[in-house]
């Protein structure tokens, strides 16, 4: 086994294991509904906006940003083009009711594209292979908060509409920490623990970002839970239900094997990419759905069964999928 395949199985197997330690927390009863949505609150509101601010101080840089310009960009094509084929392609499978259309399109776009790929690409490629991901997750945000959001609630745009995905803490913090790392370059420097050279107010400001970096740490963690838990309400029948298993076959194998083709093509062509870019992006398209996706669902009223169902179900599929997107890409020595 290679040490990617290795890596990538170590991931998802720890991932899924959260989850269902999630499931028994709700059928022991030490979740309950009310909890469990209090929980996905805190998670969506204020937990994942701080992760993201933080996230942005340290791989926002104008001079990296002038280089790699393009991974943001990337992370944005990734969600939105995979959510609006699947919104496309729903009703052909007999997915075409509010909210479950949505709420499907919205699953299948949205790979877990930090959380796993994150210390799998470090651990492949080091600083560089971070900086790939934490650059497509700056473009992933953005779509995920509007455009995701958007899917989600499966209404017609209205000034209402307009106003909550404006307001929403996820795409807010994502641009104040784009702006803020552009405007003042190095601000990541607050992220140190080590305080003793600063000045008293960058010190106390540095502690601050380091608490709001604290707070978001849990964001992975508390979203796999949640995720258990909804799927501990929502029951297990059905989990291989036509829909679940459609969703499933888009979010691992369908959009991975697009990226794929398209970046043999381009080989063909004479236009080779980095191995560290080319497989990042791959792995990110092959991951399964985003833990973050069943708190969503359950906060702006999706169908959180069904994306809490399709999370635990591409998870589990996926410790055989990506495995073999990876060997997939070494055979093609892309």
């Amino acid at each position: 086994m290679s040490q990617e395949v290795f890596i990538v199985l170590e991931t998802i197997v720890m991932l899924f294991l959260v989850i269902l330690s999630g499931l028994f927390l709700r059928k022991g009863k030490v979740l309950d509904k009310n909890s469990t949505t209090r929980l996905s609150k805190f998670v969506v509101d204020v937990a994942f906006p701080a992760l993201v601010f933080t996230s942005m101080l340290e791989s926002i840089d104008p001079q990296i940003l002038a280089q790699s310009w393009y991974f943001p960009l990337a992370g944005i094509a990734i969600l939105i083009l995979s959510m609006i084929v699947a919104y496309i392609l729903t009703p052909l499978f007999k997915i075409d009711t509010y909210p479950q259309r949505g709420s499907a399109a919205f699953s299948m776009g949205t790979p877990n594209w930090l959380f796993i790929p994150l210390p799998v690409a470090a651990a492949l490629y080091g600083a560089r292979g971070e900086t790939i991901v934490l650059l497509v997750n700056a473009g992933a945000l953005v779509a995920f908060w509007s455009v995701g959001v958007w899917m989600v609630r499966g209404y017609k745009p209205d000034l209402a509409m307009l106003r909550s995905i404006v307001l929403n803490p996820g795409l807010a913090a994502t641009v104040l920490g784009i702006v803020v790392a552009l405007v003042f370059p190095g601000a990541e420097v607050l992220l140190d623990p080590d305080v003793t050279d600063l000045t008293v107010f960058t010190g106390i400001l540095s502690v601050v970002v380091q608490a709001i970096e604290f707070l978001g740490d849990v964001t992975v963690p508390l979203s796999m839970v949640v995720t258990g838990a909804l799927l501990g309400g929502a029951g297990t029948k059905n989990l291989f239900g036509r829909g679940i298993i459609v969703i499933s076959i888009f979010r691992l194998l369908l959009f991975p094997a697009v990226l794929i083709g398209l970046f043999y093509g381009a080989s063909v062509f004479g236009l080779h990419f980095d191995r560290a870019v080319s497989m990042t992006l791959i792995i990110i398209s092959a991951m399964p759905i985003a833990v973050t996706c069943s708190v969503v669902a359950e906060k702006y009223e999706g169908d959180e069964a069904l994306v809490s169902k399709g999370i635990f179900i591409t998870t589990l599929m996926s410790v055989l999928t990506v495995p073999l997107v990876v060997l997939l890409v070494q055979f093609l020595g892309l």
